[in-house]
């Protein structure tokens, strides 16, 4: 049903020993190192873990964070999906810093993104052309020695950013970096990595490939929604793009809404995301507690239309209500994250208000309980509707989905 995911998380502090960014790393387990074969790969696990499985605002703590790229990454619209603000893309050492490479990152940077050069052992003449484009140079003291250190920093005259030292291991090396003017410091001296865990459900397979195929085919909205409705841990994570990529905290009242929000271009993105991040290993059948969220969803959107309450702050309601045992964290903790309306978030949190009372009634349903009467509902308009959800998401989940 779960598959755990890990995220590597190393503070970057200034000459005060001050937290300032974090640099984020790819996490194979809870050992606390990174096994992988693909850097494309890695790096969009760590993206899909930052922006959809954790939260930005978990993640990163209000601090910008450090984000490895490789060549391919750099040319590839996923790296579009991050909001420039939050983000510094780190040029990893084996990318040729040739004019194509220059061009695109000329093009992010018109667009507000900000540069880090990894692990540089020389100011070579494709490194002194990339430095009009450079906010952060990184040395690593295991690379470089510090005795060579300070000639190499004296070929850098005029430039404008900023020196950072890793792999700073003890005092002596903290404060002869201090004394070469580098400003800011990553290593064991100050603090090792640590491991963010988050346990995820395992997505339906099917309605995945479906979603994928129909964002990358430009499918409508009403297209796109549908299957959403069905995917209870992809609604949580459109609501994670959202609010990550628009950075501020928006009330949104529906799918719909979320998905013009983001748009077309974010979603192909994030799809890419998912395809490059994808656990590979298909699932047997779906997993109960998705499949029960989707029909609670589906079954107050139903209810509140009947009713003649707002049936898309219905579906958030009932879509999300099992979110907190899907992803094992508080659901306080995740609505914080996700800006729903007010009534969304009484129903969620204190199952209070017109939405409350539906979820509340739906949920002595699933328990085959005595339920409370619904004003202007009969048991057996109530009964035909549940079998109505019910129909609606089998459909939706079997293993040939229509296109």
């Amino acid at each position: 049903m779960y598959s755990t995911i890990y995220l590597g998380r190393q503070p970057i502090v200034d000459l005060k020993q001050q937290r300032v960014a974090y640099e984020l790393l790819f996490r194979s387990g809870p050992e606390n190192r990174a096994l992988f074969t693909d850097d494309i790969n890695a790096t969009a696990a760590v993206i899909r873990h930052t922006f959809i499985d954790l939260g930005l605002a978990r993640v990163l703590e209000g601090c910008p964070g450090f984000i490895n790229v490789n060549e391919q990454l750099l040319k590839s619209p996923l790296i579009e999906l991050m909001p420039p603000e939050s983000i510094i893309l780190e040029i990893l050492e084996n990318v040729p810093l040739d004019d194509t490479v220059r061009a695109r990152c000329a093009e992010l940077k018109a667009r507000g993104y900000h540069f880090a050069l990894d692990d540089v052992v020389d100011i070579t003449p494709e490194v002194t052309r990339m430095l009009p484009l450079v906010d952060y140079i990184k040395f690593d003291l295991r690379e470089i020695p510090l005795a060579t250190l300070p000639a190499v920093l004296g070929r850098l005259q005029g430039f404008k950013g900023t020196l950072l030292a890793e792999k700073v291991d003890s005092v002596e090396e903290f404060e002869a970096c201090k004394a070469l003017g580098i400003s800011l410091f990553q290593g064991y001296f100050f603090a090792r990595p640590t491991v963010m865990t988050h346990n995820r459900a395992h997505p339906n397979r099917a309605l995945t490939l479906r979603l994928l195929g129909l964002v990358l085919q430009e499918a409508d909205i009403q297209r796109l929604e549908e299957v959403f409705k069905a995917a209870p841990d992809m609604v949580l994570g459109l609501l994670r793009l959202v609010n990550a990529a628009e950075n501020y905290r928006r009330p949104i009242s529906s799918i719909r809404e979320a998905l013009l929000l983001l748009g077309t271009a974010r979603l192909k993105r994030w799809a890419l995301i998912l395809l490059f991040s994808a656990d590979c290993s298909p699932m047997r059948g779906p997993n109960p507690l998705l499949e029960m969220a989707a029909v609670r969803g589906r079954m107050m959107e139903l209810l509140a239309d009947e009713l003649g309450h707002d049936s898309d702050d219905a579906f958030m309601a009932g879509i999300l209500s099992l979110a907190d045992s899907l992803l094992s964290m508080p659901m306080a903790e995740l609505v914080d994250g996700l800006a729903l309306h007010p009534p969304v978030e009484d129903a969620l949190l204190r199952r209070s208000g017109e939405l409350g009372d539906l979820l509340q009634q739906v949920e002595l349903a699933e328990c085959r309980l005595p339920a409370c009467p619904l004003p202007q509902m009969d048991a057996e308009r109530f009964n035909r509707l549940q079998l109505h959800a019910l129909e609606w998401v089998k459909q939706l989940w079997q293993e040939e989905l229509p296109h």
